[in-house]
């Protein structure tokens, strides 16, 4: 029988990536500790130390506000498109056509060419 063993090299621990995630955890704890040592400073001369405690009903009417806010724009945004019969699901293939708002209803390809000297036809002309 064969009695010898194959000889694997040892199995290593990538330790470059692992130091370099340490040190950038390490730095990030020092950064926030040392960024959050001003905050103890005294309470504003202007600012009432009793303050009354707010509302909860308020506080609901605020959130509830600010969704709504974000439902109308949302809605202003997909309704007309909707209703111009565009397929409004995410990731939906869409057929993008250039548009040249203002410009003429013909293509651009058909645009009047300048006639003669004096035509204002054809765009810039250059002069001052």
């Amino acid at each position: 029988m064969n009695q010898h063993r194959e000889l694997r090299p040892a199995r290593q621990t990538p330790r470059g990536p692992v130091r370099r995630v340490a040190a950038l955890m390490l730095a990030t704890a020092l950064l926030t500790v040392a960024g959050a040592l001003p905050a103890h400073a005294d309470v504003p001369l202007g600012w009432d130390p009793e303050q009354q405690p707010v509302d909860g009903l308020h506080v609901l009417w605020i959130v509830l506000a600010i969704i709504g806010g974000i439902l109308l724009i949302v809605a202003a945004v997909y309704i007309p498109a909707a209703a111009r019969g565009e397929d409004i699901r995410p990731g939906a293939a869409r057929a993008i056509e250039a548009e040249w708002f203002g410009g003429p209803r013909k293509g651009h390809d058909e645009l009047a060419a300048p006639d003669d000297a004096e035509s204002q036809a054809g765009g810039a002309s250059g002069r001052w």
